[in-house]
C-alpha cells in the first residue's frame, strides 16, 4: 500500500491506540485519495501563496486585508508587504474614505527613511480613526 511498515498483525489485536493513530494518519497521508488543485482552482480559492503554516493571527489580518478586495493590493507576506507602509495606507483610506492626505505619502519610497514616513502617517490616521496602538 505504499505505507511505512510500522505494524504487523500482533499490533492490531493488542489494540495500542497510539500506534493504530500512527499508521491511519500514514495511511491517509500515503493514500488520501484527493485530487490536487489544479492552478484555476487555487486562484478561485484565493490560496496563491497561501502558508498555511503561518501563525494564526498573521494569517487572520492578511485574510482580512484581502477581503477588502481593494484594486491591485494582495497581501502574501505581511511583514514584507506592509513594511512601507503603502498597503496600510491604503487599507486606511478604504475603511475611511478622504483619511488619507496622499500629497504627504512617498509613493515609491527608496529608502528606509521615506519608509518611515510612510509608517509614521499610519500611526497618524490610526488615531484619528480612534484605533489604539499598544507598544508601538
Amino acid at each position: 500500500m505504499g505505507v511505512p511498515h510500522i505494524l504487523d498483525g500482533k499490533d492490531f489485536t493488542l489494540a495500542n491506540v497510539d500506534l493504530n493513530r500512527i499508521f491511519v494518519s500514514l495511511l491517509f497521508n500515503t493514500k488520501h485519495g484527493l485530487e490536487e488543485l489544479n492552478e484555476e482552482e487555487i486562484k478561485k480559492a484565493q490560496m496563491i501563496d497561501d502558508d498555511i503554516e503561518g501563525a494564526a493571527d498573521e494569517r487572520a489580518f492578511r485574510l482580512w486585508m484581502n477581503s477588502l478586495n481593494i484594486e491591485d493590493l494582495y497581501i502574501t507576506d505581511l511583514y514584507d508587504d506592509v513594511s512601507d507602509g503603502l498597503a496600510l495606507l491604503r487599507i486606511i483610506d478604504k475603511l475611511k474614505p478622504g483619511t488619507v492626505n496622499w500629497k504627504k505619502v512617498e509613493m515609491k519610497p527608496k529608502n528606509v527613511f521615506a519608509k518611515g514616513s510612510n509608517c509614521n502617517l499610519v500611526v497618524e490616521y490610526l488615531k484619528v480613526l480612534n484605533i489604539k496602538l499598544v507598544g508601538t
